[in-house]
Formats: structure tokens, C-alpha cells, sequence
């Protein structure tokens, strides 16, 4: 059965890398939990700028700031969890300017830790964070 796609959620992700491993997210979804970056959904009148230091967080306890953009989505998205929804996911490099890291926020997020790029997982983890972790603009940031 297809199932045709309704709405459009734009969410932003802060990527931060430091001593080569980079933060990431295990998120409370309806099917159970996945790996993703500290980030979230732009809200409508926010600005993106604004939008990936609040999502970073409330999500990680960690203050950033918004560094450069990575890279977005190229493909059609349809998210697994809520089907009738495309994603566009666009990634920014941030850096760390303040607060304390929390595993978890009582929330979405069950927990945070860190990854080498070695140690990225694959699976569990949502189909734009999969084009972004093999696109060259990630790559990099291990270089």
C-alpha cells in the first residue's frame, strides 16, 4: 500500500566534532529509539540560525554556536515513522561555546555519546542521516 506524503518537516541538526568523534542522539521514536544528531524541527517564524543552537540545547545541555552549513538533503525522504510526512534534513557545523552535556532531557532524547567515524552506527538510524554521514562534507570534518 502507498502512502501518499502530506506534509513537509524541515529539521535542522547540529554536528559537533571534537578530538574526532563527533556528538550524537538516541531519540524516542513511536517504533522505539534511533541515532541521530542533537537537532530538531525548524518551528514556523524561527530563523534556522536560531532554530539549531535552541534544538542543540534542549537536547544536549550544550550551548553552540552555528559554524558553517554542511549539507542538506538531495533526495526524497519519507519518514518511516510518520509515513504521510517528507523530510528535509540540513545539517550545520557547530561549535561548542558553553553549558554541561546531559544524557537525555526527559523528552525525545533517552541519551547522547560520542562516535568516532568508525563508530557510526548503521542502522537504526533515519535515511537523510545516512546520505549525510557518506557525503564527503562529513567526511571531512575527520580530516
Amino acid at each position: 500500500m502507498d502512502i501518499k506524503v502530506q506534509k513537509f518537516r524541515v529539521a535542522l541538526y547540529g554536528v559537533l566534532v571534537e578530538n574526532r568523534r563527533v556528538l550524537l542522539a538516541t531519540t524516542r521514536v513511536p517504533s522505539g529509539l534511533i541515532t541521530n544528531f542533537p537537532g530538531g524541527g525548524l518551528e514556523l517564524g524561527e530563523a534556522p540560525l536560531e532554530a539549531v543552537p535552541r534544538e542543540f540545547r534542549e537536547e544536549t545541555g550544550l550551548e553552540v554556536a552555528v559554524k558553517e552549513l554542511l549539507f542538506c538533503s538531495q533526495k526524497f525522504q519519507q519518514n518511516p515513522e510518520y509515513p504521510t510526512e517528507q523530510l528535509m534534513h540540513i545539517y550545520y557545523r557547530v561549535e561548542r561555546t558553553g553549558g554541561a552535556l546531559i544524557d537525555g532531557n526527559n523528552d525525545d532524547v533517552a541519551g547522547v555519546s560520542w562516535a568516532t567515524i568508525e563508530e557510526l552506527p548503521s542502522k537504526r538510524i533515519l535515511a537523510p542521516d545516512i546520505e549525510f554521514i557518506h557525503h564527503p562534507s562529513f567526511r571531512e570534518l575527520f580530516s
